[in-house]
């Protein structure tokens, strides 16, 4: 999901003739079922389960990564996770506070929440170690609802781990994008009905690259419906996943054949694995820095609107 400002326009070039043609299930029940239960949470409780996840906060500036590296609108704060009837409610606010003053000035109006199995990454490497790590030939999805209306982009995505200090004696330490990035669901809001998937690699800035789809659901609505997204993958291929069905495949093998230099097989068949993350931001490039109206935030409107709602998160070992 973190695509930096700086490479915004690169990796649009990039990616637009990639998502020129939506994708289609194609079955892909072999990739989708069974295994081993490894890792859960099923959101019990009233409170965020911190064993499990970490939560980001503030506007990235502190990392080198001011408006999270994509101009983004929203500041964020612990309070804006909130876990309640069995589901966990990423909630944006326009809430001007203390807090969110920059520099004498509400520079970022909106306050929303991350939470992360990992840190933030920026090109140094990470400054947490992670709680939990998705690895080649485990299958990770999540039953997920997202906002509705133009200014939201809800994400589901990993990062590669190898970005870490903590990764352990003799991991690289390796910067975006040579670490990977999987982009399990991404939303323009206002296109709720257009799921976006893709990954990133290769050498840094401005020889990255990415390769994606978008899956036109129709009639289908995220904002109004429940889905489960995933992701699973092997040194061979990556496969993208919608409701159990595989609907998109990235061939790694053939990708890295082709181009050594984009650092595939380092990349995505590190031990080390991914970090999950999962956050709601408000502008930013990916989403023309469009942001939402102010109606979204009335005491009458509907307050699933406003939220990211994730009902589980759940991977399983091949």
């Amino acid at each position: 999901m973190k695509t930096f400002s700086k490479f915004f326009i690169i990796l649009a070039a990039l990616i637009v003739p990639l998502l020129a043609c939506s994708g289609t299930p194609s079955g892909g029940s072999a990739f989708s079922e069974g295994g081993a239960l490894v890792w859960s949470d099923e959101f019990e409780g009233d409170s965020l389960d911190l064993s499990k996840w970490n939560t980001d906060t503030g506007t990235g500036k502190q990392y080198g990564l001011d408006g999270w590296g994509n101009e983004e609108s929203q500041f964020y704060k612990a309070e804006n996770a909130i876990v309640k009837d069995g589901v966990l409610y990423l909630e944006v606010r326009k809430d001007n506070d203390e807090e969110n003053l920059v520099d004498g000035r509400f520079t970022f109006p909106y306050t929303s929440a991350k939470v992360t199995t990992g840190g933030i990454m920026n090109h140094d490497g990470t400054v947490h170690p992670p709680k939990f790590t998705v690895k080649p030939g485990m299958r990770i999805e999540a039953r997920l609802k997202t906002p509705r209306g133009i200014g939201f982009w809800p994400a589901f995505w990993l990062i590669g781990a190898t970005t870490n200090e903590y990764g352990g004696e003799g991991v690289k330490k390796l910067g975006w994008p040579r670490c990977g990035e999987i982009d399990i669901l991404e939303m323009r809001g206002g296109i709720e009905n257009r799921l976006n998937s893709a990954i990133h690699f290769g050498p840094y800035w401005p020889e990255n690259r990415s390769e994606g789809n978008y899956l036109d659901l129709g009639d289908g609505n995220m904002a109004d419906e429940w889905h489960v997204y995933g992701v699973t993958w092997d040194a061979n291929a990556l496969h993208f996943l919608f409701d159990g069905e595989a609907w998109h495949t990235i061939d790694l093998k053939q990708l890295n054949k082709d181009s050594k230099e984009f650092y595939i097989k380092e990349a995505y068949g590190a031990a080390t694995g991914f970090i999950i993350n999962i956050n709601l931001a408000v502008g930013g490039h990916y989403i023309s820095k469009r942001l939402p109206a102010d109606e979204v935030f009335e005491e009458d409107a509907p307050y699933e609107d406003r939220c990211f709602m994730i009902d589980w998160v759940r991977v399983y070992q091949r």
